[in-house]
C-alpha cells in the first residue's frame, strides 16, 4: 500500500476544510440526494460525500456504507485531492497503491473507485464526490461526466454552507456593535437628562421664559434620543437571540393602572385624555409575564394613540377577558391604519405618518419590539379599525389559573 502524501497547500486546505465547520454534523438531505443519484447513474452499491481531515476521512453523507469514518492513510480520496479531474481506480487488486490496502482486502471489499474534488474558498481541495464497487470495472464517459456534474452541486452546497455562516458572523458582528454603541449611548443620555431635570427644579420666577422653554425642549429631544437607544438595543437583542424575560405572577388590572401612571404626562403633552376601564371580573385576574417588559408594550400602544389621537375624544385604556385569555386594549379616534399600512404595521423601521403630531415622530421599531415580547408571552397582539374611526391595538395573554 501506498499512502498519498499530503497536498501542497495542506495547511489552507485544512483550513478551508475547517471554515465549512461541517465535520461531525448530522445527515443533510442534500447530500444524502445527490450520493443517491451518484450511485443510481454510476450503477455502485456505494457513494459518498467524502472530506479529507488531518487523520481521517469523514463521510457527510455515506450511500451503501454504514462507517462514518475511514483513517486517512487508508483513503482512495487522499489520492484523488491530489487532481483536478476525476480519479478512477478499475481495479485495486492490480494497483500497487491499494492492493494491501484494508479497505480493499476487508469491508468494504473496494475493487473499483471513482472521486471528483470538492473545491471550495480559493480552490482548496476538501474532499470528493466518490462512488465504490466491490468489483473491477470501468466508468463511462457519460458516468463520468454525470459524477462531474453532480460534484458541482455538492460543490454549491459547501459554498452555501459558507455564504450563509458568513451571514450569520456579519450579523452577530453587527448586533454587537449596535449593542455595543447602544450602551454607550445610553450612559450619557441619562446622565443629561438628570442633568436638565436637576437644572429645571433650580429655576425661580426671575428666571427668563425663553430659558425654560428651551430647557423643556432639550428635556424633550433627551427623552426621544434615550427611547431611540433603547428601541435599538431591544432590536439588536431580539435579532441575536439576546433578549430575555423574567416571568413571574403579575395582576393585570395592578399592572395596567400603574402603566396609565406612567403615560399620563406623555398623553398630556399631546393635549390628549386617558381613560381606563377594567370590565367586571377583571380585577382579580393574574398573568404569567415580566411586568417591566408589558408596561414596556402597553407604554408603546399608549404613546402611539396619543400621537395620532382626535383631541376630542379620550385614549381608552381597557381590559377584559375573553374565554381563557385576558385582553388589554388601547382605543383611540383618529385618521386609522389604511390597508397599505396594514400588512407591515408590525415590521421594523415601519412608520405610520399623518398631519397629526408630526413633531412626536417615532423610531419605527415600537411596534415590532411589541410583538416580540407578546410571542414571547405565547400571546397574540393585533388590532382593528372600525367604522366610526376608532382604532384599536390588543393584546392578549392566556390567565393562570
Amino acid at each position: 500500500m501506498i499512502s498519498a502524501p499530503p497536498p501542497e497547500d495542506e495547511d489552507q486546505r485544512l483550513q478551508a476544510l475547517e471554515d465549512l465547520d461541517i465535520l461531525d454534523t448530522l445527515e443533510e438531505q442534500a447530500y444524502d440526494d445527490l450520493t443517491r443519484l451518484a450511485a443510481h447513474i454510476c450503477d455502485t452499491p456505494i457513494a459518498l460525500v467524502s472530506l479529507v481531515d488531518q487523520k481521517r476521512q469523514w463521510f457527510k453523507s455515506h450511500h451503501g456504507l454504514e462507517a462514518r469514518e475511514t483513517p486517512r492513510e487508508y483513503a482512495f480520496c487522499s489520492h484523488a485531492i491530489l487532481g483536478d479531474g476525476v480519479f478512477v481506480v478499475e481495479d485495486a487488486d492490480n494497483d500497487e497503491r491499494f492492493t494491501d490496502n484494508p479497505l480493499v482486502t476487508g469491508e468494504p471489499h473496494v475493487k473499483f473507485y471513482a472521486g471528483f474534488p470538492l473545491s471550495v474558498g480559493d480552490a482548496r481541495k476538501v474532499g470528493t464526490l466518490c462512488i465504490i464497487d466491490n468489483h473491477a470495472r470501468k466508468l463511462s464517459e457519460v458516468q463520468k461526466q454525470a459524477l462531474e456534474a453532480l460534484s458541482r452541486q455538492v460543490i454549491s452546497q459547501l459554498e452555501l454552507r459558507l455564504k450563509i455562516k458568513q451571514l450569520t458572523l456579519n450579523d452577530k458582528a453587527k448586533d454587537d456593535f449596535v449593542s455595543s454603541v447602544s450602551h454607550e449611548l445610553r450612559t450619557p443620555l441619562t446622565a443629561i437628562g438628570g442633568s436638565l431635570a436637576l437644572l429645571s427644579s433650580m429655576l425661580s420666577d426671575r428666571n427668563s421664559v425663553d430659558v425654560t422653554k428651551m430647557l423643556d425642549v432639550a428635556q424633550r429631544n433627551n427623552e426621544r434620543l434615550l427611547a431611540l437607544v433603547n428601541d435599538i438595543l431591544d432590536a439588536a437583542k431580539m435579532s441575536s437571540g439576546k433578549f430575555e424575560i423574567h416571568p413571574e405572577t403579575v395582576n393585570i388590572a395592578a399592572l395596567i393602572n400603574e402603566a396609565a401612571v406612567l403615560n399620563i404626562p406623555y398623553v398630556e403633552r399631546c393635549d390628549c385624555k386617558l381613560e381606563v376601564q377594567i370590565d367586571d371580573g377583571c380585577d382579580d385576574i393574574n398573568v404569567y409575564a415580566d411586568t417591566q417588559r408589558l408596561i414596556q408594550v402597553i407604554c408603546n400602544l399608549v404613546s402611539n394613540a396619543a400621537k395620532f389621537s382626535d383631541k376630542a375624544y379620550p385614549i381608552i385604556l381597557k381590559l377584559h377577558k375573553e374565554n381563557d385569555n385576558v385582553c388589554m386594549s388601547v382605543i383611540n379616534h383618529g385618521a386609522g391604519i389604511t390597508e397599505e399600512q396594514k400588512a407591515h404595521l408590525f415590521d421594523r423601521f415601519t412608520t405610520t405618518k399623518t398631519s397629526a403630531n408630526l413633531q412626536l415622530p417615532g423610531t419605527g421599531l415600537g411596534l415590532s419590539i411589541c410583538k416580540s415580547i407578546i410571542d414571547s408571552h405565547n400571546g397574540i397582539i393585533a388590532f382593528d379599525n372600525a367604522e366610526d374611526n376608532t382604532t384599536r391595538f390588543y393584546f392578549c395573554l392566556p390567565i393562570m389559573h
